[in-house]
């Protein structure tokens, strides 16, 4: 072979040689290229794939309207803290039960040492007391009693429950006047009240906040007395000037343990997180020079919820009373901070709850103690001025008080067909339900969860001595198996055990 073939075939073999290698740079740069966009992107950093805005993926435009969210149909009153806010009311019944062991239903109620106002609400509610009753005199004492029994079935769950809310953001120790504007920086104003909104949600989100909207105060939805850090003389008949604003924000409980309602599930997860945010999110606002307020799981409460996040349109209120969103259907643990920050606020929505709730009645159907109506609408259904579901809180408590594991129940949270993951099949089905004006849609999803998703009947929730066996809507997670991992006597509540 001559020096010139040779020196031909080598170029034609060079050439090959760098095509290919050319080919593999042109490929490696595309994958450069395409990672460094996947690590700009921070739903890919590892540890924080569920921070981001896009976790409030539902397009509300659509859905919007002008407001107002709730018309009061008669008198409208604000709710008490001694009466309405079921906690309330069973710790003042609690104290006075336990100086009166021996009062019964059939002493007159001035008996009992509770204060004139709560006499005057079990009057209008008698069915009310005889639940809050039964609570203390019978459903505490027998829960013991199951517990002596079964409490180390449910050991691990309890133990995990007990994890959260041990790092509590403080309450309130002063009127809002004072503690609100406690630690105010130098008051920075945005460019526009937009802008303003855009900041705050971003922040709520980084903060730990699923959920995000903003509305105007509503001072209907006020508690008429008990703010925190407030004297006993302090004036509840005005709301304070700059609860102007009213930021709703909500986290979902953990999934796999909320399926596991009521006797292997918590609210405390979503309690310590939510709080958390929130406490963030006040901090953040003063930090900019205006004055705030949290009222969250974790710090109490001066207003009630759900109305409020419903103004802001985050959901719609559902047959069990409390607020339903897109994204995490009633899976919404939520949290409001009170600001004058001037703000755009959301518009409230209505992308179908009423229309479903209205022919579901799965949570009711569900409900141990039967706390949820049955009814085929809210009509009628007047409280404090506004008409809208609502549901026995007496009875509701009471069966708490009745669980095993960590206290509460949340079965109506966790029956809900909109309280579901996000994948394509749920994503698809929001989407077209909210869009469908037949109600074809909502049926056949309603057929199917009632004919593929077999659940416990509400009797099988309750203890066994009453024809239950303790059940969960679904297994509890391994981790919570005492059997598994505990040397120590367990006695099981399941039939056939």
């Amino acid at each position: 072979m001559s020096e010139n073939g040779a020196q031909k075939k080598l170029d034609r073999r060079g050439f090959l040689k760098l095509a290919g290698l050319a080919g593999l740079a042109a490929q490696t740069g595309a994958l450069v290229k395409a990672g460094i966009i996947e690590g700009e992107d921070h739903k890919t950093y590892t540890g924080w794939e569920s921070f981001n805005p896009g976790s409030q993926f539902f397009n509300r435009t659509p859905f919007e309207f002008e407001g107002p969210a709730h018309l009061p149909v008669g008198e409208v009153s604000r709710p008490s803290l001694m009466t309405d806010y079921v906690f309330g009311r069973v710790a003042t019944f609690e104290q006075a039960y336990q100086e009166n062991p021996s009062w019964t239903l059939d002493d007159p109620l001035e008996e009992l040492g509770i204060p004139p106002q709560l006499i005057e609400f079990y009057q209008e509610f008698p069915e009310r007391l005889e639940w809050d009753y039964r609570t203390f005199s019978e459903t505490i004492p027998q829960n013991r009693e199951d517990r002596e029994v079964f409490g180390n079935y449910y050991k691990l769950a309890d133990a995990y429950s007990s994890g959260f809310g041990r790092v509590r953001p403080p309450r309130p120790a002063d009127p809002p006047e004072v503690s609100d504007f406690e630690g105010l920086g130098e008051q920075t104003r945005f460019k526009s009240p937009e802008l303003a909104a855009e900041f705050i949600k971003e922040v709520a989100h980084r903060y730990g906040a699923t959920l995000v909207n903003i509305t105007k105060l509503n001072p209907d939805f006020l508690y008429s007395d008990g703010w925190r850090g407030c004297p006993d003389d302090y004036d509840f008949t005005q709301k304070p000037d700059h609860w102007e604003y009213a930021i709703a924000i909500a986290v979902p409980m953990e999934w796999d343990v909320i399926f596991s309602s009521p006797q292997f599930s918590t609210s405390g997860d979503a309690y310590d997180r939510v709080s958390l945010a929130a406490h963030r999110l006040e901090s953040c606002i003063k930090h900019l020079g205006y004055p705030a307020r949290t009222h969250s799981p974790n710090v109490g409460y001066d207003l009630i919820i759900p109305p409020i996040l419903v103004d802001a349109g985050m959901g719609e209120v559902a047959r069990t009373g409390f607020c339903l969103t897109p994204e995490l259907g009633l899976n919404a643990r939520p949290a409001v901070i009170t600001t004058n920050l001037p703000m755009q606020i959301d518009k409230p929505i209505h992308f179908g709850v009423a229309e479903f709730c209205n022919k579901c009645k799965l949570c009711a159907e569900g409900c141990p103690p039967g706390a949820i109506s049955f009814a085929d609408s809210p009509d009628g259904m007047v409280i404090r001025g506004y008409e809208h579901w609502f549901i026995n809180n007496g009875a509701c408590y009471n069966y708490w008080r009745e669980t095993m594991g960590p206290m509460g129940c949340r079965l109506c949270v966790v029956t809900c067909p909109y309280s579901r993951k996000d994948n394509w099949i749920h994503s698809v089905a929001r989407e077209i339900d909210a869009r469908d004006p037949t109600g074809a849609v909502n049926s056949s999803l309603l057929w199917m969860q009632k004919n593929f998703f077999p659940a416990p009947d509400a009797i099988e929730y309750r203890r066994p001595p009453v024809g239950g066996e303790f059940a969960s809507y679904r297994p509890e997670p391994q981790f919570m198996q005492a059997e598994r991992y505990l040397d120590i006597p367990i006695v099981s509540p399941k039939k056939g055990d």
